[in-house]
């Protein structure tokens, strides 16, 4: 079984050979325990990625805005982050597609990623790096099994990126 960091960069490479942007989405709440994990890996990156090939956005919970801020770029890949719970340990890491996504985000956003990326009529192939929960509590920071599932997302596209 290829585990996630050869799959993610497969990806990746593959898709930054030609014309496109590649577009990293952080999804989550950052009041609500590990559903803040994707805006975490995303602030992260934004700290110190330093391509111009690589655009960043933060939507929190508001991945109703996805089709909007999308509307005036040209990813050629679309990379999501987010919490999920897909009945794994805590701080373990999938990629899945949008579908397969769909009903394991915990996010607090109330409309399916796969809506979002479809209302937002790009053909960039979607991809959601989805970090398992341990917990969703309200007043939480981020679990420290997610925290380290963060980090090892975040320096491991900063190392990928830095060589591309």
């Amino acid at each position: 079984m290829v585990g996630w960091k050869e799959e993610l960069r497969r990806i990746i490479e593959g898709s930054l050979a030609g014309e496109g942007d590649l577009m990293l989405i952080g999804i989550g709440n950052p009041l609500r325990g590990d559903d803040g994990v994707g805006v975490e890996i995303v602030r992260i990156l934004m700290q110190s990625l330093r391509n111009e090939k690589v655009k960043v956005l933060i939507v929190e919970d508001r991945v109703d805005l996805i089709p909007r801020m999308l509307r005036d770029v040209n990813p050629r890949i679309i990379l999501i982050f987010d919490a999920a719970d897909f009945g794994g340990s805590p701080g373990e890491i999938r990629i899945m597609s949008p579908d397969e996504a769909s009903g394991k985000t915990t996010s607090t956003h109330d409309m399916p990623l796969n809506l979002m990326l479809r209302l937002a009529e790009k053909d960039a192939p979607a991809y959601v790096l989805g970090i398992q929960v341990e917990t969703l509590e309200f007043g939480r920071g981020v679990s420290p099994a997610v925290k380290a599932a963060a980090d090892e997302i975040a320096n491991f596209l900063l190392n990928l990126l830095a060589r591309l």
